[in-house]
């Protein structure tokens, strides 16, 4: 389903926020407005946009925030971190010619280095010249932060068509991130006993957090069969609702993104 509020005007582009989540099955597409409105929603197939997702793309947009996956993603712990040593890191890269990206996230006093993906970077720049490139790892670890205890374990699963990243915390400490392919609700146990596997977790964890575009019922199931509490995570600054057609879309987690700029 995708939605335009009438309320939405071509001479105000300028003043709107564009969010874009891309990647080679689905993009996902929010328009809001300076009072943090949503004006639109889409989703739609990355091969075969609609004419109207044309039209909109096609929109001198001056505040855009693209979601794109990322490659090669390494943390690194500020202590130990020398910008001397980059191009070393560069070479450890799986392109070693392509540009490498760079991105602090402070309240875990690590460095992360990544790659985007090439082509579909070149597709949203193309674009979108002037967007800003956000990667969603960071997005993820922001929003988990408020519900990491200083006891206990907390898993993380944000789920993205046939992908899910996984992230784990143990006692207040970062410990784990990587994505995976999840075809089924079995994949999702398999890794996620693979993770508790290698950290020693015995049972349930104490939380776990998801979130995703669309997360079938079946998943959330799995997940409370592996955590004593399951929390969804949402967006922190959830856009206004001008009708209660736009209700549905109005807390998806990626309305975040421009927070981790």
């Amino acid at each position: 389903m995708n939605y335009t509020a009438k309320q939405f005007h071509l001479h105000y582009i300028s003043h709107y926020t564009l969010i874009v989540k891309a990647n080679y099955q689905y993009d996902k597409l929010y328009v809001l407005d300076q009072e943090n409105q949503l004006l639109v929603y889409m989703n739609f197939e990355s091969h075969n946009p609609s004419e109207e997702a044309l039209k909109l793309l096609s929109l001198p947009f001056q505040n855009v925030y693209v979601s794109i996956p990322t490659h090669n993603l390494t943390f690194i712990p500020n202590d130990l971190f020398q910008e001397i040593d980059l191009d070393k890191y560069q070479e450890f890269m799986e392109n070693p010619s392509q540009a490498m990206s760079r991105t602090t996230i402070d309240f875990l006093n690590i460095e992360a280095l990544f790659q985007f993906d090439v082509l579909l970077y070149h597709r949203w720049n193309t674009l979108f010249p002037d967007a800003k490139f956000v990667p969603e790892f960071k997005l993820n670890l922001v929003q988990a932060r408020p519900y990491i205890p200083l006891k206990g374990e907390v898993l993380g699963v944000v789920f993205d068509d046939n992908s899910a990243d996984i992230y784990l915390f143990i006692n207040g400490q970062f410990k784990f991130y990587n994505t995976f392919e999840i075809a089924s609700d079995d994949d999702l146990s398999y890794f996620i006993l693979n993770v508790f596997e290698t950290f020693g977790i015995q049972g349930k964890v104490n939380k776990i957090l998801f979130s995703g575009t669309i997360v079938d019922d079946s998943l959330v199931e799995k997940l409370k069969n592996l955590s004593k509490e399951v929390i969804e995570i949402t967006a922190s600054r959830p856009a206004q609702s001008l009708d209660d057609e736009s209700k549905t879309f109005l807390a998806h987690y990626l309305l975040d993104l421009p927070i981790c700029e």
